[in-house]
């Protein structure tokens, strides 16, 4: 779904001095299976624009479907109208402006998702259905997406990109036993789907089954896990919004330490480990910036309106208008730095304690103190001596995240990618964590 340079142009045009274009044009192809079967398999496709007009102090923001002007000239009408309601505004310092003389990144759309058709992602649910025993029965989804993203705006901003993904998660159940596998790349030929029938197979190991343990122990978070964790507490932390009001739980921290010293965290929309994107919702440049050094707060995410608490420069990070996660900028592009311990290294350190594929979903429950609770799923297992022994019952965790990421024993040498849907990538390795913060009921 193309979107045309003069379409933009004209809309722009049509809603007059001060305005901003935020356009996406999506994408999504889609295979679902149940039960070893495939249930559906159907193609999306939307146009979602985004507008906003700021003059003289005044700011009203709308949204459109279309392109078309005559749709356009009638959202200007409504927003002409809106900005005659609205009294003055105060005469406040202008944010920072948008910089039009930065380069936009280029981030090359695959040809191998561009190009897909239905046989592709049918191929990919044979591999793994034809890979898996008769006992054993998959569920999940591929997705191939195409983005195609303009923001515009009528001081002459015109930045574009098109990006893909790729992904594919896979639930396998035998008995009452399920394990999971997800993999996304941004290029179709780059995800390894001839290797998750033998991760299914071995992830369902014939183990017991055991009672659920009660108290503190040990928790090694796989990086699936670890995927929900990292983005959970970017998002609810490290914005430079929450760090200027003294809502973030590190707000006032810069330059201390803040998570166990095993920890560096970046922010990098370039970085190809995951899904890579060059600006945000304001067209600012995604700039790669360090958000904890071996456990210092380095920095936070900002928009062009907290630019002053990343030296006057946004990162990169504005959310769009009207985005169901909030308005403060947030991360975006996640990368927390390997170990140099290997995953069976990993489970032998643990000893004894709780394995941990999936965690469903966390949910926060007071952000300034990162209080979340959320359980685990697919392939939860009690370890002993360092080696599995058990599967374990699914867990409801209630956690502080700081608590868990300054109880960090060790960090695996090997990370994999996810999202979740308020994050576009976060490429993550497996976490040790001490027993203490992690209380199972």
């Amino acid at each position: 779904m193309s979107i045309e340079q003069s379409q933009v142009e004209r809309a722009l045009e049509i809603l007059g001095a001060g305005t901003r274009l935020d356009v996406l044009g999506e994408q999504a192809d889609l295979l679902r299976f149940a039960e070893s079967e495939v249930t559906a398999q159907h193609s999306e496709r939307r146009l979602r624009v985004r507008v906003r007009t700021t003059r003289n102090g005044r700011s009203v923001a709308g949204s459109l479907e279309t392109l078309e002007p005559a749709a356009v000239q009638a959202l200007a009408d409504r927003l002409d109208a809106a900005l005659a309601d609205l009294p003055p505004g105060p005469a406040a310092t202008s944010p920072a402006p948008v910089d039009h003389c930065a380069e936009t990144p280029q981030v090359a759309a695959a040809t191998s998702v561009l190009e897909a058709g239905p046989g592709d992602r049918h191929r990919w649910f044979r591999t793994v259905r034809d890979g898996l025993d008769s006992s054993t029965t998959v569920g999940g989804a591929i997705r191939y997406d195409v983005l195609d993203r303009v923001v515009a705006d009528s001081h002459g901003l015109f930045r574009a990109e098109t990006l893909t993904k790729a992904a594919i998660q896979a639930i396998a159940k035998k008995g009452d036993n399920s394990v999971s596998v997800r993999h996304m790349h941004r290029d179709a030929d780059k995800v390894p789907v001839d290797d998750i029938p033998a991760k299914l197979r071995a992830a369902l190991t014939p183990l017991p089954a055991r009672e659920a343990h009660h108290g503190p122990c040990r928790v090694l978070l796989r990086p699936q896990a670890v995927v929900t964790l990292m983005a959970t507490y970017g998002h609810f932390v490290l914005g430079a919004t929450g760090y200027a009001t003294g809502r973030s739980a590190v707000a006032g921290q810069l330059g201390e330490k803040v998570v166990s010293d095993l920890i560096t965290l970046v922010d990098d929309g370039a970085d190809a480990a995951g899904l890579p994107s060059g600006f945000d919702a304001e067209g600012n440049v995604r700039r790669h910036t360090r958000l904890i050094d071996r456990g210092v707060l380095t920095g936070v995410v900002s928009d062009r309106r907290r630019a002053a608490v990343t030296g006057g420069v946004p990162t990169g990070h504005a959310a769009p208008d009207g985005w169901r996660f909030g308005g403060d900028p947030s991360p975006s592009n996640l990368l927390l730095a390997p170990g140099d311990i290997s995953d069976e290294d990993l489970l032998a350190e643990c000893g004894s304690g709780l394995v941990v594929n999936r965690l469903d979903y966390l949910r926060s429950l007071h952000p300034k103190q990162t209080l979340v609770t959320g359980t685990t799923r697919d392939g939860t297992y009690w370890a002993d001596s360092g080696e599995l022994v058990a599967w374990h019952p699914q867990v409801r965790f209630t956690f502080r995240m700081d608590d868990v990421l300054n109880a960090v024993l060790a960090v695996g040498n090997t990370r994999e990618c996810g999202d979740t849907t308020f994050m576009d990538s976060v490429v993550v390795p497996s976490l040790l964590i001490d027993a203490g913060p992690l209380v199972l009921p």
